[in-house]
């Protein structure tokens, strides 16, 4: 279906981390339709819907139903830099480090039931690990170095840190960010989208569910440093 008013062009224009950014509640709509807005959030939306194979017209149609609702104002989008870091390292980094034992313990539950009856629970454990493994040191390089130092600039001091540019290490941490979402990529493809089997185990079902609660907490996370964080940091190096 063709675009028909000038604010649905505008909408189609506007890149979807952009728009998550001015309205936290698009998200739930680009998620609905499996629209990448985290790291693909860079996408205009009428490209992003293409990726996703949805009709623009109907995404947008959703979006305008949201514009009829009321207050749309993200409260997190309004923080002061620091304030905005503090809550994505309580909220999403601690979210991480509870969460990604337990999704080690789950797989190796099913390795070890499952693992020779059924071909996708030995990659599926080594996925796990390695979305593991890329995450931890990540937390730890924007903790410990990308973090203060946005805080530093945030409260007006002068940056001199051995990384030059603040956007050296904000690239890559977006790169890292890109990473894991190509891990969740192959999770999905080996867990029917985390829609376990009917033959599955509790541990099975449980693994699945939390996999799927993980990548929703990780996508939120990701989307506030790639579209609010990283961006105002940015703006205020320049």
């Amino acid at each position: 279906m063709s675009l028909t008013t000038q604010s649905d062009v505008s909408l189609s224009e506007q890149g979807v981390g952009q728009l998550v950014a001015k309205d936290f509640r698009y998200a739930h709509i680009f998620s609905q339709f499996g629209i990448d807005f985290c790291c693909g959030g860079g996408r205009s939306l009428a490209s992003a819907c293409n990726k996703a194979n949805v009709e623009l017209s109907e995404v947008i149609s959703e979006l305008k139903k949201l514009e009829r609702t009321g207050q749309k104002e993200d409260a997190l989008n309004q923080l002061p830099l620091a304030e905005l870091i503090d809550y994505i390292e309580a909220k999403h980094h601690s979210y991480v480090r509870e969460k990604s034992p337990l999704l080690i313990e789950y797989s190796q539950k099913m390795v070890r039931a499952h693992g020779e009856h059924y071909a996708e629970i030995k990659p599926l454990a080594g996925w796990i690990r390695a979305l593991v493994d890329d995450l931890t040191p990540h937390l730890m390089k924007e903790e410990q170095i990308l973090f203060p130092a946005i805080r530093a600039m945030g409260s007006g001091e002068t940056v001199n840190a051995c990384f030059g540019h603040i956007g050296n290490p904000i690239n890559a941490m977006q790169h890292e960010h890109d990473d894991a979402a190509r891990i969740l990529e192959k999770l999905h493809e080996l867990t029917n989208d985390f829609q376990p089997p009917e033959h599955a185990c509790t541990t099975w079902r449980v693994c699945y569910a939390t996999l799927a609660e993980f990548e929703a907490d990780l996508k939120q996370h990701i989307h506030l440093e790639n579209n609010i964080l990283f961006p105002k940091a940015l703006a205020l190096a320049n």
